[in-house]
């Protein structure tokens, strides 16, 4: 009996994590993120048939001092750069009413960087991100994460 149980629970952890394929958290020093420093994400692709969404995190508390990310994002198979990318995400509207989701002084931000991507080789990646703000020193960011996820 205690086996099925086991098998049952295993079936069920599996098939609630089946569209995220990749999901890491780079945590950022607490005195801020400095334009020079780059967040790298390395990962395997193995279905080079299916498509993926590519989601950057930003966990930020009401510290953060601006409406706005502006962020670098390089994307490279081994050491060959596939695509070189200046995103702007908006995390408050007009008003300054925090986007995203959260409690309290903190957010959690996610910001689609590519939508039904196809990877066209088998292999390893990794991609690089680094903060495009005026600031040296970028203040009131937590985290910043990388999500891959098989397209719906």
């Amino acid at each position: 009996m205690k086996r099925y149980l086991y098998l049952g629970l295993v079936i069920l952890l599996t098939a609630c994590t089946g569209r995220t394929i990749y999901s890491h958290y780079e945590p950022l020093p607490l005195s801020g993120w400095h334009a020079d420093s780059a967040m790298r994400y390395d990962f395997v692709i193995t279905d080079t048939l299916q498509a993926y969404d590519l989601v950057i995190n930003l966990r930020h508390t009401e510290r953060y001092p601006n409406q706005n990310f502006w962020v670098f994002a390089a994307l490279y198979r081994d050491s060959l750069l596939l695509s070189a990318d200046t995103l702007d995400y908006y995390l408050a509207d007009q008003r300054g009413r925090w986007l995203g989701n959260g409690f309290g002084d903190r957010r959690d931000m996610p910001m689609l960087y590519k939508r039904q991507y196809l990877f066209e080789h088998a292999g390893a990646y990794h991609l690089s991100l680094q903060h495009g703000m005026r600031d040296t020193l970028l203040v009131g960011v937590s985290d910043i994460g990388f999500t891959i996820e098989k397209s719906k």
